[in-house]
């Protein structure tokens, strides 16, 4: 079973580490990884935390590699008893990687670190491509989950300082300028990294390309909060996409469309099916794992397949060739989740990625995102600058 392993995936199956964080690269194989780690004496009794919508699939390739595990959402393990398991597997763990020793701590990390605290011994095998979001305490507290404890001050030292902002009456701790630079040291010393180039002979190019979509005026002076008002504009700048994505798709039979807003997602659907079958899913779509899974099949020919910005994990999308991001996440982890959809080891492929840009508020996301900060809309001014 094991000849079924790609080379960076084989040490897992021969007594790789008991506590260890993954940062491989989407489409990389990191379930396979966890399921020979498991298999290795750790399947007695182990537990898997993984997104809702991808708990079949994880029960499957249990299965398919004769291993075992009780598999929960995280909504699921929020409400599951401290005890011992012969092992944790954590997908996603980003998800989990909210500061443990600040005011921003959630339930969701604070159960998790709780159940490792009270089983230090425990095997836990953390697995993310994004396991730095947007802040340096997000590696703070996944290190913390392998057993790799740094005095949270001291971390506070190297990687924040104490600024006094406009909007604010006292001060607080921001990130230093040059943090990402001094959290990658930190993340290559304690993980194990792996990109998709490492996993193949020769890896398919990509091609992004930004189409600019003209929109209608916007005015609207009774929205002064900025988060309104940047949201308002933004919703707005999306009216007049629907001709540009038709023109975008004549050149391909299956296309991956994104969007941000529900509502826009609803109107497309509408609009798209009227041209080819057309696949449409948001956080309020039941059956989702059922329609992506269909939509991906190499039986189901041209079609549309538009899936909201926020859900880019945990499904593949390697028979499309291209993406249309009509309107972006705020998120750079969603962004980075959402290309690795089409990029998978098992069907590499040139892909092309498009973003349709219909005015200034498409711009900030887009410059913000792929600069490697989330976009936070109440920074957002009436001159338009994030």
């Amino acid at each position: 079973m094991y000849m079924e392993l790609k080379p960076h995936q084989v040490k897992y199956a021969k007594g790789y580490k008991d506590k260890a964080l993954l940062a491989h690269e989407t489409g990389s194989g990191k379930t396979v990884c966890a399921c020979v780690w498991l298999k290795d004496g750790r399947d007695i009794d182990a537990l898997v935390v993984c997104p809702k919508r991808v708990l079949n699939k994880w029960r499957v390739e249990l299965r398919k590699w004769g291993t075992e595990g009780t598999v929960v959402s995280k909504e699921q393990f929020k409400k599951t008893p401290i005890r011992q398991w012969s092992a944790i597997i954590l997908d996603e763990a980003d998800e989990f990687a909210s500061p443990l020793f600040t005011k921003g701590r959630s339930q969701l990390s604070e159960s998790m670190y709780n159940l490792i605290r009270a089983y230090p011994n425990m095997p836990v095998l953390l697995l993310s491509a994004t396991p730095v979001r947007s802040n340096p305490w997000n590696l703070h507290t996944l290190l913390c989950f392998i057993g790799i404890y740094i005095d949270w001050k001291k971390f506070r030292e190297v990687f924040f300082v104490l600024e006094y902002r406009p909007f604010m009456n006292r001060p607080a701790y921001f990130p230093v300028s040059d943090w990402r630079k001094r959290i990658r040291v930190l993340l290559e010393k304690h993980a194990d990294i792996v990109l998709l180039r490492d996993c193949v002979d020769e890896l398919p190019p990509f091609e992004e390309v930004i189409t600019l979509v003209k929109s209608e005026k916007y005015s609207n002076n009774d929205i002064l909060q900025p988060k309104e008002a940047f949201v308002d504009e933004h919703r707005h700048e999306q009216k007049n996409k629907l001709k540009t994505i038709l023109e975008i798709a004549k050149g391909y039979r299956k296309v991956l469309v994104v969007a941000y807003y529900v509502e826009q997602i609803k109107e497309l659907e509408k609009q798209l099916s009227k041209d080819r079958l057309t696949y449409a899913i948001h956080g309020g779509t039941k059956d989702q794992e059922k329609l992506l899974k269909e939509a991906n099949s190499k039986y189901t020919d041209e079609c549309f397949l538009i899936v909201q910005a926020s859900i880019g994990c945990g499904f593949d999308a390697d028979t499309f060739s291209c993406v249309i991001f009509t309107s972006m996440s705020y998120s750079v982890r969603d962004l980075v989740q959402m290309r690795g959809r089409v990029r998978r080891t098992h069907n590499l492929h040139p892909v092309i990625y498009h973003y349709l840009m219909g005015g200034r508020c498409d711009k900030a996301v887009y410059k913000n995102v792929q600069l490697g900060k989330d976009f936070v809309p109440s920074t957002w001014n009436k001159y338009g600058t994030p």
